[in-house]
Formats: C-alpha cells, structure tokens, sequence
C-alpha cells in the first residue's frame, strides 16, 4: 500500500473535533513554541505528516480527551501518522519513541521513513532506535 493514506473511520471526525475543542488543543507544525513547550515538558504526541504541508502534531491526551490523527489531518489524507517521544540530550531535542499506531489511517510500517523524514527536515533527530513498527494486519 502506497500513500497516501485515507481515514477509514471518517464518520466519527466530527465527535473527534468536538473532543479536540472541549480539550482546548489546538495541532500544532513542527517546529513550532508550542511543540517546544509540550516537549520540554514530556508530553506524549501524535503526528500526521500532511501532503505539501508538513509536520502536524498534539498531545496524545488532553483534559481527559484523546485526541484523533484524523482531527490533525483535518479528515484528509496522509502520508504517515504515528505517536512519538521527544527527550533531550543538553541543548540537542531527538525523538526517543516513534510508531506508526494509527487506527484511523493504518499507515504501514514504511511509512515511519516518511515521518523520519519529515522530523529530520524539522531538524528533529530520530534515533535508529526509536522506531516501533506496528503491523495493522498481525492478529
């Protein structure tokens, strides 16, 4: 399967944006303060990489709410999605654990090449090691 990748739950998007206002989240770039500010505190995230338009990202949970891949894709398509980590080696921001576990969009584990990608062009080193494939079709 070759991206990009549809969101095979689209009729629950709206109950999703509803979660995602009620948590006040608002997705964010990368780079961006407010990933910054989410990173330097630890937070657990969630990412889309977005066609022509980059780095998308929030927190996995917020205020109780969990908030969806399809929400930061705003319904469309992807080209890969995943949860991911950060940690700090002094000054120097690196992801430590990134999967592609997206039950709205199923991206296969290559598509964690994509995300790589787009962190290193975000000048956001991934560790060999961080790398977690998830295969949607193992029982």
């Amino acid at each position: 399967m070759s991206p990009p990748y549809y969101n095979r739950l689209h009729s629950r998007l709206p109950q999703e944006q509803e979660a995602v206002h009620r948590a006040r989240v608002v997705p964010f770039g990368i780079p961006s303060e407010a990933f910054d500010a989410l990173a330097a505190a630890g937070v657990r995230m969630v990412f889309v990489v977005l066609a022509g338009s980059g780095l998308v990202a929030a927190p996995r949970r917020q205020r109780g709410e969990h908030i969806s891949h399809a929400v930061l894709a705003d319904g469309g398509p992807v080209l890969a999605a995943g949860e991911f980590e950060v940690e700090f080696d002094g000054a120097t921001m690196f992801i430590s654990a990134i999967n592609n576990m997206s039950g709205h969009f199923q991206p296969p584990a290559d598509s964690l090449e994509v995300a790589q990608e787009a962190f290193g062009a975000a000048g956001i080193h991934v560790r060999p090691d961080a790398v977690t494939p998830y295969d949607f079709r193992a029982p």
